[in-house]
């Protein structure tokens, strides 16, 4: 009977105990969390990446666009790709980039639009006004606006907007720093929303961004502030541009202006 029992004694020794599975078993699933959160944060930090690239893109052929025609595209705001005009003005200063108009990618890496804003003047009669930063984007006579419209010196020229960096901490407004301003004179600005683009399309849709953060809240809600933050404070990715960028472009083109 003796070798009997030492041989059951080593069949037991051999093999795992419940308890000794059971801690693998939660080890092997605090490795799978770790790795899908991993996955997870690489996966958005590359989406991040991408947004970025394709609002610089987006502006590139915006300038390339206004190079070719002499001036620059209205909001899309019937989901179109094309852009929205009533008689020569546009029809709302913000809405969707028209991507169509310029050869653009319908969506960003979030599969949604990129939101697009234009001098606030834009939809008014001012886009008549060569002395107006909303000539830019008249399509009459174009191009209308001239070396004589501005920005100037230092005046940027009614219905621009303000794109605050990320050296701001706490708010992006009039009361803001000019050391934490990146651009005064902005005529045009592309957003990518990030990561949570559909919920804010729905926000700005309802006209209710309160629900957003406060960087997300500046970029979507309308008015002629925008703030580049830091990854930690938002997903945004932002582009813009300036009427100086834009006179530079039409002067190396065989267009010209007075």
């Amino acid at each position: 009977m003796k070798p009997m029992s030492s041989y059951r004694s080593c069949h037991y020794q051999s093999g795992f105990s419940l308890l000794e599975m059971a801690i693998v078993a939660v080890i092997l699933s605090i490795l799978s969390i770790q790795l899908i959160h991993s996955r997870t944060i690489n996966e958005d930090y590359d989406r991040q990446r991408e947004n970025r690239s394709l609002t610089l893109e987006a502006k590139t052929l915006l300038i390339s666009f206004v190079q070719t025609n002499g001036y620059l595209p209205c909001p899309d705001t019937d989901n179109n790709g094309w852009e929205n005009r009533t008689g020569n003005q546009c029809t709302a200063t913000i809405g969707k980039l028209p991507h169509l108009m310029l050869g653009a990618p319908p969506d960003d890496a979030w599969n949604e639009s990129l939101f697009y804003q234009v001098n606030t003047h834009a939809n008014s009669a001012d886009i008549e006004d060569s002395n107006s930063a909303a000539s830019y984007f008249s399509a009459s006579s174009a191009p209308l606006f001239t070396l004589n419209t501005p920005p100037i010196g230092v005046t940027a020229g009614a219905g621009t907007m303000t794109v605050c960096s990320e050296t701001e901490a706490s708010q992006c407004n009039a009361s803001t720093n000019g050391d934490d301003i990146l651009e005064k004179g902005a005529i045009a600005v592309i957003v990518s929303f990030g990561k949570n683009s559909t919920q804010t399309w729905n926000l700005i849709d309802t006209a209710s961004v309160n629900a957003l953060s406060a960087v997300e809240k500046e970029n979507a809600d309308g008015d002629a502030y925008f703030w580049q933050s830091s990854i930690n404070q938002a997903d945004d990715a932002l582009a813009w541009l300036n009427g100086y960028e834009v006179k530079y472009a039409v002067l190396k083109s065989e267009r010209g202006l007075n």
